[in-house]
């Protein structure tokens, strides 16, 4: 079977990929829907938290699944061939155009990236409609895993106040980043998870080259961070 780019398989008969329908229960359809499973729950929970904090979803202008090739490399089948991208607000930021968000919705675009632990990939700077799983499915399960069923609208944190910078430090041969102010803790398992934070430009350091700190200091980080009802992520390997 063929694969789009971020190499999941793509199909032009729709129930060969299980593709559903997508966005009802949050009131905002995408035409062509989502792969089932994983991907609608990790899609999902990005979509509403762009609809709740980015901005609404209009409708008829966010897009799902449609079996093409990539508009920007046509060598590749856009990740819409396999049902594990969607598009927001088209019209409103279209393919080739930067800057079409404020600062303060890039930085909540962010931190919602942040939360499904660099899952997803947004096209930043180029095709700023578009939002794609870039996993596989066994990393995917885990984070679909670690998300609500019912995304709350309102989360404890607002998005203010979520950090899209870490403070990144290196334990027992294992990275980790924090904020400041410790409302935010996250183990960074992989070179590629490490890559794609980067990619969000949440983390500047290279992987393996962290400020070296005694364990005891990264369980003690953690454990105030969980205490004081901040956000701690910790992806399997």
């Amino acid at each position: 079977m063929a694969t789009s780019y971020n190499g999941w398989p793509a199909s032009p008969d729709r129930n060969e990929i299980g593709v559903v329908k997508f966005g009802d229960a949050q009131g905002f359809p995408f035409p062509g829907g989502v792969k089932a499973g994983d991907v609608f729950t990790v899609l999902g929970y990005v979509a509403t938290q762009l609809h709740n904090r980015v901005e609404p979803c209009i409708g008829g202008w966010c897009w799902g699944y449609t079996y093409k090739q990539n508009v920007n490399n046509p060598s590749q089948l856009s990740c819409h061939a396999s049902a594990t991208a969607i598009d927001w607000n088209a019209p409103d930021h279209p393919n080739g155009s930067s800057g079409t968000f404020t600062a303060a919705q890039v930085g909540t675009i962010r931190a919602i990236l942040v939360e499904v632990q660099g899952a997803v990939r947004w096209l930043e700077g180029y095709d700023e409609m578009h939002f794609e799983i870039i996993v596989n499915s066994s990393t995917l399960a885990k984070v679909a895993a670690t998300l609500p069923t019912n995304p709350n609208p309102n989360p404890p944190i607002p998005p203010e106040d979520i950090p899209v910078s870490l403070e990144v430090m290196r334990a027992g041969g294992i990275d980790y980043g924090y904020a400041d102010d410790l409302s935010f803790f996250m183990r960074i398992p992989t070179e590629d998870f490490y890559k794609n934070l980067q990619f969000l430009n949440v983390v500047t350091v290279d992987h393996g080259k962290a400020r070296g700190v005694d364990q005891n200091i990264v369980d003690w980080t953690r454990g105030v961070v969980a205490s004081s009802g901040g956000r701690v992520y910790e992806p399997a390997e």
